[in-house]
């Protein structure tokens, strides 16, 4: 064999065992190592400045302590969080990354290093496309300021400025008006004299011409259940001849999904004629009947009842739009206290305009009660005005009770007796709460004004039957706060409410007998004074009975610690709790001294029809225990005893 075989075998087996090696290097995945590692801690390394907490910081990164680490993952987010503070007006952060491997316990540790570096403001703010609107909308301009020179750089409030701007424009006649698609906003970084400023420009088009409401014709897609047009023309918010409003549109459109036989109702514009806009609204319609059981879940009186039952609900019973529900349900709380109804209801909209709603709604029920067998008759009317959103009280209603309850009390000497009560109330709600079931922000508030007794005096002095009543002023006032805590929408929430409730009993007969527990104020329980169960606290001979003055509150820290999670864990929300109040026999019994206090914690998890909880209560202090004992430091060792409750319940506590 000559060398130059040699020297080629030798080639050839260099280049077979390069080969072999590459190819095995790249069959093997590159996160084979990461992907047995578990995230143990991520921590933050702030070089400079530190402009964000922590926790706001590792939520917009997207990768959380106990996930599974993966390089190629950690590599994608860091740019997150670099656009994150590229948004915020750090245009020159730089992000690195130290990582430290345990492979004994399967651990990785991640050091995040930021170099905040400089942090930019807006030296000028300028609008391009609008210099030719109205005096009006000039006025309406001047007062949106999201964000205005000398702020630092958002780029969050720099686009709801836009947006702000497109809807005060689109509100008042410039129907086309909108942000450029290409140019909408540009910035310009300052080089030189002023290297932490910049220019921000807003760009808008279709700005120049002002358009009016035309005719608005209603296409009702198989009308098969010949509902009225002008049912749905009645939920129009706007008239002929009127400035362009995109807000008025939008809501006439809700206006109309709000009627139930109605799936959904879309206005567009038919035709243009100059500046006067012709509209067609395209409905299509629900099932006119809906059959079927359903899950139910109610506190009644601080009570938590779960049950269902089974509904008839006919969407479009007859002319006027008038809709029938019928409604048969049983709830159970516990084998002595549980609860039957059949309820006849028949809802009339538009009684006076398309924000008016009367309701007329006949019940029979058994309630069991401990001893207490409770045979309900009732008839409620109820007439509901809604306001617009610009009014502070958002709705206003008015309700006229008539009923009968038989009181028959198990072992005892009481014999049963007929209560007839008539009872006319007047409530005004405001609620700019941004979420019916978990609200992170806003405020809830209600006034309720009513009376008792008045019918049943003038029937009962008059005719004599054999019934008796009570007359009574009952005053209630319910107010919640929300308060977002995080710059993450909904990760951090303060959350209060205050109640106060009074009840003055007056009059006097042999008919007349005192106010009924089935019409007092209760404390203790999921929704109450959480450290008590339902019905237990009160300075009262008998907690069950009630009471006639009410005052509760609380104070609530909600937090959901997984909130950038894409897993399960992103539900779940923990809660601590400082819940007070009491109930009085009337409010001449009140004192301060007297107010219950709880303590404790809970945890949610959220799912689409509201968040089921459990929340462990302690008393903090029980005014209705020895002088030695009232507080909980004093009684320590009954802290998992009789001083802890536990409770489970759906939806938040408030």
């Amino acid at each position: 064999m000559n060398i130059m075989n040699v020297m080629n075998k030798i080639s050839l087996m260099k280049y077979f065992w390069f080969t072999v090696i590459l190819l095995f290097t790249y069959s093997v995945p590159q996160d084979s190592f990461s992907q047995s590692l578990i995230i143990e801690e991520i921590k933050i390394v702030h070089k400079d400045t530190k402009s964000f907490d922590d926790d706001i910081l590792i939520s917009a990164l997207g990768v959380n302590e106990s996930d599974a680490f993966e390089s190629s993952v950690l590599s994608s987010n860091i740019y997150k969080l670099q656009k994150f503070y590229f948004d915020n007006g750090f245009f020159d952060a730089k992000i690195d990354t130290a990582l430290r491997y345990d492979p004994d316990e399967g651990e990785v540790f991640i050091d995040i290093i930021i170099y905040e570096n400089e942090h930019f403001k807006i030296d000028t703010l300028r609008y391009t496309g609008i210099g030719n609107i109205s005096e009006n909308a000039e006025k309406l301009l001047s007062k949106i300021n999201t964000t205005a020179e000398g702020q630092y750089y958002d780029r969050s409030e720099i686009s709801q400025q836009g947006n702000e701007i497109t809807d005060m424009l689109q509100n008042n006649g410039y129907m086309n008006a909108r942000i450029k698609p290409d140019s909408g906003i540009v910035i310009k970084r300052y080089a030189g004299v002023s290297p932490n400023k910049l220019s921000v420009y807003i760009n808008f088009t279709g700005a120049d011409t002002v358009f009016y409401f035309g005719k608005t014709g209603i296409s009702i897609s198989d009308n098969k259940y010949g509902v009225d047009k002008e049912l749905l023309v009645e939920e129009i918010e706007y008239e002929k001849n009127e400035i362009y409003s995109k807000e008025k549109l939008l809501e006439s459109e809700g206006n109309m999904t709000k009627v139930p036989i109605v799936q959904s109702a879309r206005i567009k514009p038919d035709k243009i004629n100059n500046n006067k806009v012709d509209f067609i609204s395209e409905i299509i319609l629900n099932d006119k009947t809906e059959i079927g059981p359903y899950a139910k879940a109610i506190v009644i009186d601080n009570v938590f009842y779960a049950g269902g039952g089974v509904q008839y609900l006919n969407k479009y019973f007859s002319e006027g739009g008038k809709v029938l529900n019928l409604s048969l349900d049983a709830l159970i709380n516990s084998f002595d206290d549980y609860r039957f109804e059949l309820s006849t209801e028949i809802t009339q909209p538009n009684v006076f305009n398309n924000r008016s709603f009367l309701t007329d709604k006949i019940t029979i029920g058994f309630y069991n009660i401990g001893l207490t067998k409770n045979y309900y008759l009732g008839n409620l009317i109820s007439y509901l005005q809604t306001f617009p959103e610009k009014t502070f009280y958002k709705n206003t209603s008015l309700d006229f009770i008539t009923e009968f309850v038989r009181f028959k009390e198990e072992d005892s000497d009481i014999q049963p007796f007929t209560v007839f009560n008539s009872i006319l109330s007047a409530t005004l709600v405001h609620d700019n709460t941004n979420k019916v079931f978990s609200p992170s922000r806003g405020f809830f508030h209600s006034i309720t004004v009513g009376s008792g007794g008045l019918i049943p005096k003038l029937i009962i002095n008059a005719f004599e039957p054999d019934l008796y009543y009570s007359q009574y002023l009952k005053l209630f006032t319910s107010n919640n706060l929300y308060y977002n805590l995080s710059r993450v929408p909904g990760g951090t929430v303060f959350a209060s409410k205050f109640m106060v409730g009074d009840i003055i009993e007056y009059g006097s007969g042999e008919r007349v007998v005192p106010l009924q527990p089935f019409y007092k104020f209760y404390s203790g329980g999921s929704n109450s004074v959480r450290g008590w169960n339902a019905k237990t606290n009160g300075v009262t001979s008998n907690t069950s009975d009630g009471g006639n003055f009410l005052i509760e509150g609380s104070f609530e820290i909600r937090r959901q610690p997984f909130l950038g999670s894409e897993d399960f864990k992103k539900n779940i929300t923990a809660v601590v709790f400082f819940d007070y109040g009491n109930v009085w026999l009337s409010d001449e019994d009140f004192r301060f001294d007297q107010i219950a206090l709880a303590v404790g914690f809970g945890a949610r998890y959220n799912l689409p029809f509201g968040p089921v909880r459990v929340d462990f209560g302690f008393k903090l202090f029980d005014p209705a225990t020895g002088a030695n004992q009232r507080w909980l430091y004093n009684d320590f060792g009954n802290l998992f005893g009789n001083r802890f409750v536990v409770h489970f319940g759906i939806g938040e506590a408030f």
